[in-house]
């Protein structure tokens, strides 16, 4: 069982990829299983016009086509990715109630209003201080609001920055990474494997494999497996490679989901 629960298209808007060459792309790569996750980000990234999904009526029944088209070549969700932002969740909060989604990745891309991809970020601070300003506001967010699936790349703040990666980095703050943890297991959630990461200087996916153990030790069992593809040439990106880690590591089962509810895949 191969899937991609990370997938970003036209709708999102950082991508121009068309969701028709998204799912052919899935194909070719031999998935089983996609999800659409475009973007709902209303404060992050301010580079970009749109920051969000518009038109979710259209988004849906744009999903709808294809779910159509390939039923019985490839299973396809519907998705989003949100941003966590503290100051947003209630708004969220009505979205998520209105529409039929399938599957919630929830994401922190932004803090106090600078997105985490921006130099202005780093600024001013250590290593130290950036890794735990970051888990300590998405540990704050996900006690405040938990209508997500799973938490998306753990250790977002790994990928953009300026520092001298250290193959240690991964252990920065490891004493929030395990309240985090413990708190997604308490309520039902899972963290996504991102496998963007590979492509990072640390050739490591997002989060690092010590995490992943970390979590399956604490008993959390609740995992899928996303590219965040923005281009075609990254859809399914090592999903094979990364479901055999997950083997080794000592995880059974990867999740996927429907209306919500998780359905787990024997891997």
């Amino acid at each position: 069982m191969l899937i991609d629960y990370h997938l970003h298209s036209q709708f999102s808007c950082d991508s121009h990829t068309n969701m028709e060459a998204i799912c052919q792309a899935a194909l070719n790569t031999g998935l089983n299983e996609i999800a659409f996750t475009d973007h709902m980000d209303f404060t992050w990234p301010h580079q970009y016009e749109n920051h969000y999904v518009h038109d979710l009526d259209n988004y849906l029944h744009t999903i709808a086509i294809f779910q159509d088209k390939y039923a019985g070549q490839l299973t396809i969700r519907a998705g989003l990715e949100i941003g966590l932002e503290k100051h947003r969740l209630n708004e969220y909060e009505k979205i998520l109630r209105k529409y039929p989604l399938d599957f919630v990745i929830g994401s922190v891309h932004e803090i106090g209003g600078i997105a985490v991809s921006q130099k202005a970020f780093f600024q001013g601070k250590t290593k130290a201080q950036v890794y735990r300003q970051y888990y300590s506001n998405l540990l704050e967010c996900i006690r405040m609001f938990d209508n997500f699936d799973v938490v998306g790349h753990l250790d977002y703040c790994k990928r953009y920055a300026p520092f001298c990666y250290e193959p240690g980095d991964h252990l920065i703050a490891m004493d929030l990474i395990t309240e985090i943890l413990d708190e997604l297991i308490k309520r039902g959630k899972g963290i996504e494997i991102n496998t963007s990461g590979y492509r990072h200087c640390s050739g490591m996916c997002l989060p690092h494999f010590d995490i992943l153990r970390h979590y399956r030790q604490l008993g959390g069992t609740r995992i899928t497996i996303g590219s965040d593809s923005h281009r075609t040439q990254y859809v399914g990106y090592k999903a094979a490679e990364t479901t055999d880690v997950l083997k080794v590591l000592g995880y059974t089962h990867i999740s996927t989901f429907s209306q919500r509810r998780e359905i787990p895949v024997e891997i």
